[in-house]
């Protein structure tokens, strides 16, 4: 069936709908690209700041928890390095002393330490361990918070076996003692070091401890304008701040991977982090906060942003909606007009100057091509009328030699045969059908004159090839006064016949007629080859360029017969017709004509159809 696709619209809608539409998103596209690229340029500028304050906390946090580990490591130099105080200890842990002198040797003792621990007093404890452990003798001498002996060897101490490991290097570690305070537990950042005499062989342990708060004051006191988590960690990723049970993320496993945006897989939540590492103490420093914290932060600075796009939006949508009207109007005006099916034909156009140059203009041009169009369609309509008249008669004279020429092949075969008796008969068929076939007075005749041609022909083949030949016609009464393009179906039937006749008896060829749909069909079908491929694709071929140009090929007496019916449908009837063709799938080939059926079809012509649909 032939097809015409539509274009699609993408918008639907009055001009002034238009007009204020397309402002409007106008308007919003050009304030939501400013609004983003201020948006982006703020959070650019915001995650900088952030990222800079993040790096700021942590460095100077790390500088100040180095400095406090450096003031340690330099109390438990001054011990290590102060020979008088290695032996006056060593000499004080020995087991035979008397009294007086165990006595003299202590006083040594917490005056040396008192000088190795100098003026500075966050150092809240100095403690030296001898490397050796045992019930009778001393295992320690302290000096700050408590001072005296203390019967703790180094073993127990938390630090000892890193310390030992650590072969004289610092040792930074943090726990919880209630040695120096009395009982009363305390947390501790401590520096240790394993200490050695001259012949390289350890001699005890220096311990320095200050309290958690001196430790980390700077990170308690820290500048956390974005709500910034601290965590510090040791060389050994071990947490010292915070204090406490409470897990948190293991930030000292992303250290040195130069990212500074990670997702903490605690939580799932993404957070800006900054690493920095004190240079002597090798402890970390991490600056950590949210995302969420980040956006929100970004958000309230937008908010002046926001408001001013919201208050541009509402101005532009005032003034698109005033400039929608003015320029609307008289479009609107033309639209009405050119819309209204109610109007005479070629009336003009009448409305008052509107300021607008192009509008005016547009008015102007409508009236004047009414005017000309009027005029040409006067001539074009008498032209057209006698253009088509032309076309289908010579059309349909090209079927009087077509029907000829096959007739007078049959009847010289049927003579030749001796047929002389059918012959006669066929003669005066053949006279009936070409008298009517000679009739050009219309181009349309009524469904059942094509149907009593298409048996008076049918009983001429017949009488050639008798029940070789099985032809068969269906049409309800209804259908009879349908109005047809003249010839169509003789044409096909002969065109059927020519085609089961190349094979085989016997031959079968019937037309059948039908309304279903509002639409009535007339098809033809035989039980012949069907149609070959190639001249398929041909047919379909010079059908769509016909439709696509308008142009009609030149046709010839061979092969003219079927595209012949479909150009005679097309003059006579314009897109609005059914034409279909194809293989049976039991063998044998169809071809289908049609057109819309109504109560005016069926009593005066086919297809006199307004709409712009293709069937």
């Amino acid at each position: 069936m032939a097809d015409k696709s539509r274009p699609r619209r993408i918008f639907k809608g009055s001009m002034q709908d238009l007009l204020r539409t397309y402002f409007v998103v106008f308007a919003f596209a050009l304030l939501a690209i400013v609004v983003l690229v201020v948006a982006q340029v703020q959070y650019r500028y915001s995650r900088k700041d952030i990222m800079d304050n993040l790096h700021r906390t942590s460095s100077s946090v790390a500088d100040s928890v180095g400095q406090q580990i450096n003031q340690m490591n330099q109390v438990t130099l001054n011990a290590i390095s102060s020979t008088d105080l290695q032996d006056t200890f060593l000499r004080y842990i020995s087991e035979d002393l008397s009294a007086y002198e165990h006595n003299r040797l202590r006083q040594r003792l917490a005056n040396y330490m008192a000088s190795a621990k100098g003026l500075d007093f966050s150092v809240r404890q100095l403690n030296i361990y001898t490397p050796v452990s045992g019930d009778d003798i001393v295992k320690g001498f302290g000096q700050g918070e408590f001072n005296g002996d203390f019967s703790r060897s180094a073993e127990e101490m938390p630090w000892y076996e890193e310390t030992t490991k650590a072969s004289g290097r610092m040792v930074i570690s943090a726990f919880e003692d209630n040695m120096s305070t009395g009982g009363r537990s305390s947390h501790y950042i401590a520096v240790s070091h394993m200490f050695y005499n001259i012949f390289h062989v350890p001699v005890g342990y220096v311990e320095v401890r200050k309290t958690y708060q001196d430790v980390f004051s700077q990170a308690d006191v820290a500048d956390r304008s974005y709500q910034a988590d601290l965590f510090v960690y040791d060389s050994g990723g071990r947490r010292l701040y915070p204090v406490g049970d409470e897990e948190y993320f293991d930030y000292f496993s992303c250290a040195g991977t130069e990212r500074d945006v990670i997702v903490n897989e605690m939580t799932g939540s993404q957070e800006y982090v900054s690493f920095s590492e004190s240079e002597n103490s090798g402890l970390v420093v991490v600056s950590v906060v949210e995302n969420s914290i980040v956006t929100g932060h970004i958000l309230r600075q937008m908010i002046w942003i926001i408001a001013i796009f919201a208050v541009l939006f509402v101005i532009a949508l005032v003034v698109s909606v005033l400039l929608a009207k003015q320029l609307s109007s008289p479009i609107r005006s033309i639209y009405h007009f050119l819309s209204d099916e109610s109007r005479e034909p070629y009336s003009l156009l009448e409305q008052e100057p509107t300021g607008i140059r192009e509008i005016d203009k547009l008015t102007a041009s409508i009236n004047e091509d009414i005017r000309s169009n009027k005029a040409a369609a006067d001539t074009m309509m008498t032209l057209k009328e006698q253009e088509v008249q032309a076309q289908m008669l010579a059309l349909q004279s090209q079927m009087n030699p077509h029907f000829l020429y096959n007739s007078l092949a049959t009847l010289g075969e049927m003579a030749e045969e001796g047929y002389t008796k059918p012959v006669a008969e066929m003669c005066r068929q053949i006279t009936e059908i070409l008298r009517y076939i000679s009739s050009n007075r219309e181009q349309r005749s009524s469904l059942e004159e094509e149907l009593e041609i298409c048996d008076m022909y049918l009983q001429c083949i017949h009488m050639r090839y008798g029940d070789q030949l099985i032809g068969e016609i269906s049409a309800p009464d209804h259908m009879l006064d349908i109005q047809i393009p003249k010839l169509c179906t003789q044409l096909l039937v002969e065109n059927a016949i020519r085609s089961v006749t190349t094979q085989a008896p016997p031959w079968r060829v019937s037309v059948e007629c039908k309304t279903e749909d509002g639409k009535w069909y007339v098809t033809v079908r035989d039980n012949g080859p069907g149609f070959d491929e190639e001249v398929d694709r041909r047919l379909r071929a010079q059908m769509d360029e016909i439709l696509k140009t308008g142009v009609l090929p030149s046709l010839k007496i061979q092969g003219m017969g079927i595209l012949n019916i479909f150009i005679r449908l097309y003059l006579l009837d314009g897109i609005p017709f059914i034409f279909d063709m194809g293989n049976n799938p039991d063998g044998g080939a169809f071809v289908t004509i049609g057109g819309k059926y109504t109560e005016e079809s069926a009593a005066n012509k086919m297809g006199e159809e307004t709409d712009d649909e293709r069937d």
